[in-house]
């Protein structure tokens, strides 16, 4: 998650020092209209790990891999990926093309997605930039959707994140 990212392979700790966040991950139909199948939810490691859970997936069917995060940019995989086991890894991170148009932002040796689609409509653009605004303007604090360096605190260090990737032009690109 790219405000998230500290460098070194490591995310800022939110909900603890051992958990950054919460992430969704969705396994997405292979074919038009690529419909959302099996959805989990988990938290996350400082490095970016997480054991997702779709005990109810056919076991050699194809799927898009879908990543959602509180004020990322949903994400999807470059490729359909098919379970062969009852474990299996995918690794966004390591290479550009591992997203579904390479849509994602390098941080250091890392890939991450992109964050401030605070509204999750798939576009990162000026009513994303008006709600950081304004929560920085009124001092928010915590676990809110406008703090996208998981400092507990909006101010312009999220705002900044957000408009570099409004100007220019960032949206979701899925298939």
């Amino acid at each position: 998650i790219e405000g998230f990212y500290l460098g070194s392979g490591t995310m800022i700790g939110v909900i603890s020092p051992a958990i950054t966040d919460t992430v969704t991950i969705q396994l997405a139909s292979a074919t038009t209209p690529y419909s959302i199948l099996y959805s989990d939810k988990k938290t996350i490691s400082p490095s970016g790990n997480g054991s997702f859970s779709f005990p109810t997936a056919p076991q050699g069917t194809s799927y898009y891999i879908v990543i959602k995060h509180r004020n990322g940019l949903e994400t999807w995989s470059s490729s359909t990926f098919s379970f062969n086991s009852n474990e299996a890894a995918y690794d966004f991170t390591s290479i550009v093309t591992s997203a579904f148009g390479n849509n994602m932002v390098l941080m250091g040796n890392k890939y991450c997605i992109y964050s401030g689609d605070i509204n999750q409509d798939g576009t990162i653009d000026a009513s994303d930039l008006a709600l950081i605004d304004n929560d920085a303007s009124n001092f928010i604090g915590g676990y809110v959707v406008t703090d996208l360096t998981g400092d507990d605190f909006v101010d312009g260090t999220d705002f900044a994140i957000a408009d570099n990737n409004a100007a220019n032009f960032v949206s979701a690109i899925t298939p």
